[in-house]
C-alpha cells in the first residue's frame, strides 16, 4: 500500500506488512504515529494476536502464551540488558548494575513512603478545591516524594528547577514542534544541573546528608560512570517515580466518572489495579532479538525486535469479561483473572512497580477520602507520550465538611 505518497515501511524480513490492507487512513505508519492505540486495536481485529507494526516492522504480540514466553525468555532469545537504562550513546550496563540501581532506588522511595504516608491528605488539600488533571496528579506525586527524589539540603536552584520540570509537564513528551523544542531545551538544562550536582557530591563528604534517589544511583553505578550518564539515569527514575503515579490516579478518577463508579465505596487498591489494567504504564514492551526463533508462527532473526502489547492483552474479552469497562469489583476475592502486565513482566519488570502502585493507591485514597468529587471534561482519545496520557479534565473536590456547613447555612 502507498497512500498519500507514503509507502509502507519494509519489515526486516523484506515484506511490506501492510501492503495488502487497503483503505488505512493516511497510511499505516502515519496512522500508527498519530494514534498507536487505535491502530493496534484495529490491527488485532483484522490480523489477530500477532502482527507487524508499520513504523519499524517489529512483531507485536498480544497472545498471552507467546507474550509470557517473550517476557520470561527462558530460551535466551532476547537482549539481556534492559533498554530502560538508555543514556546518550547507548545503555548503561551491565545487567548487574541495572539491577543494583533498581534495588537502591526502590529501597529509598519505599522508606520515604512508609515514613511520610500521613502527609498525603495535606498534599492533596494543597491542590485546592478545583484542580486540572493529569497535571495535578504529577504535581501531587512530586510534592509528596520531593525530599526522597532530591534531599532538602541540595542546591535550592536545582530543587526549584525540578519543580519547574514537573509544573511544565516536561516529564512527558508534549505534542507540537515548538513544545518539543522548549521541552528538550529545559530537559538539557536539567541534565547539566544534575550532572553538576553529581560532580559536587562525588567531591564532597560522603555522609551527613539524608539519602535520596540521586545518592541511590551514585551508590549503585561504577565509580567511573560519567556524571552526565548518572544524571540521565537519575532523571529516568525521577520521571517514572512521578508521571505514572499521577496518571494512574487521573485515569481512575476519569474512568470512575465515565462508568458511574463511586470511588468512595471502592477499595482504592482495586481502583488502581483496574486503572492499570485499562491503561498500563508499560503498554508496549520491546525486546531486541539476539537469537533466531519463532513467535506465533513468525520467524525472527537477530536484529529484529518483538513488542508485547499489554494494552491489548488487558482488553481481550476472552480473558477479561467486559474488558473495556472500569470494574474495580473484578479485583475482589482471589478468582481467576486474565493476563496482567501493567509494569512489564519477567526479569525486566519495572523495579519501582510495587512502590508506584502503593503510592498511587494512597494518593487516590487521599483524593477520594472525605470529599465529593465532580469530573468535568476528559473527553476524546488519550495521547501516547511515552506513557498513555489521559485527556485533560477538571476535578472539583468538595470536602464533606464544606458540604455540611453549606447545608446548615441554607437551612438557616
Amino acid at each position: 500500500m502507498a497512500t498519500v505518497g507514503e509507502p509502507d515501511r519494509i519489515a526486516p524480513d523484506g515484506r511490506r506488512p501492510w501492503a495488502d490492507a487497503p483503505g488505512l487512513p493516511g497510511g499505516a505508519a502515519r496512522w500508527y504515529r498519530r494514534d498507536p492505540l487505535g491502530f493496534v486495536e484495529w490491527a488485532a481485529r483484522e490480523r489477530g494476536s500477532v502482527f507487524r507494526l508499520p513504523d519499524d516492522g517489529s512483531l507485536c504480540v498480544a497472545d498471552p502464551v507467546e507474550a509470557l514466553r517473550v517476557l520470561h525468555d527462558e530460551e535466551g532469545c532476547y537482549d539481556e540488558v534492559s533498554g530502560f537504562f538508555h543514556v546518550r550513546g547507548g545503555r548503561l550496563g551491565p545487567r548487574a548494575t541495572q539491577v543494583a540501581i533498581g534495588r537502591a532506588a526502590r529501597t529509598t522511595l519505599r522508606a520515604h513512603l512508609a515514613t511520610h504516608r500521613e502527609r498525603l491528605p495535606a498534599v492533596v488539600a494543597e491542590l485546592g478545591e478545583v484542580s486540572e488533571w493529569p497535571s495535578a496528579g504529577r504535581v501531587a506525586a512530586h510534592r509528596f516524594m520531593a525530599d526522597a527524589l532530591l534531599s532538602p539540603d541540595s542546591p535550592p536552584a536545582l530543587r526549584e528547577l525540578m519543580e519547574r520540570v514537573v509544573a511544565r509537564d516536561v516529564l512527558i513528551r508534549s505534542g507540537g514542534r515548538l513544545a518539543g523544542l522548549a521541552r528538550r531545551a529545559l530537559w538539557a538544562r536539567v541534565v547539566r544541573a544534575v550532572a553538576g550536582e553529581v560532580v559536587a557530591r562525588r567531591a564532597g563528604p560522603q555522609s551527613g546528608r539524608p539519602g535520596d534517589l540521586l545518592d541511590a544511583v551514585l551508590g549503585a553505578v561504577p565509580p567511573d560512570t560519567p556524571a552526565t550518564q548518572v544524571a540521565q539515569v537519575y532523571l529516568l527514575l525521577f520521571r517514572t517515580s512521578v508521571a505514572p503515579v499521577g496518571h494512574v490516579v487521573a485515569w481512575a478518577l476519569l474512568a470512575a466518572a465515565a462508568h458511574g463508579v463511586d470511588l468512595a465505596a471502592v477499595p482504592a487498591e482495586s481502583a488502581v489495579r483496574e486503572s492499570l489494567r485499562l491503561w498500563p504504564v508499560a503498554w508496549l514492551l520491546g525486546r531486541p532479538v539476539r537469537r533466531a526463533h519463532e513467535i506465533g508462527g513468525v520467524w525472527l532473526e537477530p536484529g529484529e525486535s518483538v513488542s508485547v502489547c499489554a494494552y491489548l492483552l488487558h482488553r481481550d474479552d476472552r480473558h477479561w469479561p467486559q474488558a473495556t469497562r472500569f470494574r474495580p469489583d473484578r479485583w475482589d476475592g482471589s478468582g481467576p483473572r486474565g493476563p496482567y502486565l501493567p509494569f512489564g513482566g519477567g526479569p525486566f519488570t519495572c523495579a519501582g512497580a510495587a512502590v508506584a502502585q502503593t503510592l498511587a493507591t494512597d494518593l487516590l485514597a487521599a483524593v477520594t477520602g472525605g470529599a465529593r468529587l465532580e469530573v468535568r471534561g476528559g473527553h476524546g482519545r488519550p495521547r501516547v507520550e511515552g506513557i498513555i496520557t489521559p485527556p485533560r479534565f477538571q476535578l472539583r473536590r468538595t470536602p464533606h465538611q464544606a458540604l455540611t456547613t453549606s447545608g446548615h447555612q441554607e437551612r438557616r
